[in-house]
């Protein structure tokens, strides 16, 4: 299975690399208007469970739709689920959901009562937010909101200067993503409204209110798997793209 696995990972670097070639005329003269750039530097690809627990570590954690409803139980059961995760490097951790079935399975499987019940598009609890995190995990919310302008501008009017919000949402150009289209096809979750890129993704979370600390790609890989060759060169591929970004307020706000 690895061998065959090997091979069909050098193919795709094959096709990504006459893919490029055969494609560069699409992004030049007239259509070269058009592009844009990454508003930072030193982008790279990661495992996005590795890279949240890292960037989670020792701090204190406001974790947003922490339940992976409808996996709940299943991750829950199997220790996969990332909140698990996060109780074993962060120095304290909140859950918040809007789901009142999925916070009930959870706090029956592991007797955790640190769980809020919230709706992110209506308003924070004071529970929230006077727990005054210093990051917020906004992971793989994004793409399940009608309204995500909504969602982010409560948020930023919730949580104080300086709070970091850490950001993961389905990649526009991910491998899947062009794997379907060359079939004729898509694959995307039932529930999902959006997909993102890095130029949408900051246009949301925009220069006015927010600070650009970081921004990669990552893969849904487990915890511990690590990226190849491939996906090193061809980073903007990545299933999904990580931001991090600190709310920015005048003084007095």
């Amino acid at each position: 299975m690895k061998i065959k696995s090997k091979v069909y990972w050098i193919i795709t670097w094959m096709a990504m690399a006459m893919l490029k070639r055969s494609l560069k005329y699409r992004i030049s003269g007239h259509n070269a208007g058009w592009l844009q750039n990454v508003p930072v530097k030193n982008i790279s690809v990661f495992n996005r469970v590795d890279f949240i627990l890292d960037q989670c570590r020792d701090k204190k954690v406001l974790h947003i739709g922490f339940s992976d409803y409808p996996f709940t139980v299943q991750k829950t059961g199997n220790g996969s689920l990332l909140h698990v995760q996060l109780q074993k490097v962060t120095k304290c951790l909140l859950g918040l959901d809007n789901n009142q079935n999925a916070l009930q399975q959870y706090c029956e499987m592991t007797g955790d009562t640190n769980i809020l019940l919230c709706d992110i598009l209506l308003q924070y609890s004071l529970e929230a937010t006077t727990f005054n995190p210093e990051v917020i995990l906004f992971s793989e919310v994004a793409e399940h909101l009608a309204n995500p302008a909504q969602a982010v501008d409560i948020l930023y009017n919730s949580f104080a200067h300086g709070t970091k919000v850490l950001v993961t949402v389905p990649n526009y150009t991910a491998l899947d993503s062009l794997a379907s289209s060359l079939n004729k096809t898509e694959g995307i979750h039932p529930d999902h409204y959006w997909y993102f890129s890095p130029y949408t993704l900051c246009k949301l979370f925009d220069d006015k209110r927010f600070c650009t600390e970081q921004l990669h790609f990552g893969m849904y890989y487990l915890q511990h798997t690590k990226i190849n060759k491939v996906l090193r060169q061809y980073p903007f591929n990545g299933d999904c793209i990580m931001a991090i970004f600190s709310i920015t307020k005048n003084a007095g706000v």
